[in-house]
């Protein structure tokens, strides 16, 4: 129940000031994120984001964990369109991790890049295709972490302006010291707000 309401302060909390707004389900996890663009708030900079996500995953998406707490982050991106290829966006960032995976403390700062393609389709409206891959190797984890990967790739449909539902799939390593872990393997769905 408490992270429940932990997860439901955090969005309700950037809702106000946030300019992209996500939250993804399957049958066992939830995952929220909120996105501001800087460049909307008096920065020159336009296409710099930083962000928050929380995940709360589940032991039945994950074959390596008895017990997951929440996988909490913070995030630094910049994404800008690509010359020359329409309707291509590409991002790098870096992110700060942390969660207690069966009673040890993990941390990890991962960097990584973000893709998003509006497909070249005939439809009534925008289809996109985007991905994420983050890497962390053990010098960049920290606690008792030793490696951290994440992939991700997602379909997003947006029949109104500015609001999306996307179905993806993404899979978490948090490798401890002393095991592999994969905190989260899951196929998921959702939808995405921005402002």
């Amino acid at each position: 129940m408490l992270k429940n309401l932990l997860l439901i302060a955090l969005l309700s909390s950037g809702a106000y000031a946030a300019h992209q707004i996500e939250v993804n389900v399957n049958d066992k996890d939830v995952e929220g994120q909120i996105r501001l663009d800087m460049g909307r708030m008096g920065n020159t900079i336009s296409g710099t984001y930083i962000g928050a996500r929380f995940v709360n995953g589940d032991n039945n998406n994950s074959q390596t964990i008895n017990d997951p707490d929440p996988l909490m982050e913070v995030s630094f991106m910049v994404m800008r369109p690509v010359q020359g290829v329409r309707g291509l966006k590409l991002g790098l960032g870096i992110k700060g991790e942390y969660t207690e995976i069966d009673g040890q403390r993990y941390a990890a700062i991962p960097l990584g890049a973000e893709a998003e393609l509006q497909l070249p389709l005939n439809t009534p409206f925008p289809v996109y295709l985007g991905g994420a891959l983050y890497y962390a190797p053990s010098v960049l984890s920290f606690k008792e972490g030793d490696g951290y990967a994440e992939t991700r790739i997602h379909l997003d449909i947006e029949p109104i302006d500015n609001g999306r539902f996307e179905v993806g799939y993404r899979k978490i390593d948090t490798d401890l010291d002393n095991r592999n872990v994969t905190y989260n393997d899951a196929w998921y769905f959702g939808m995405r707000l921005d402002f």
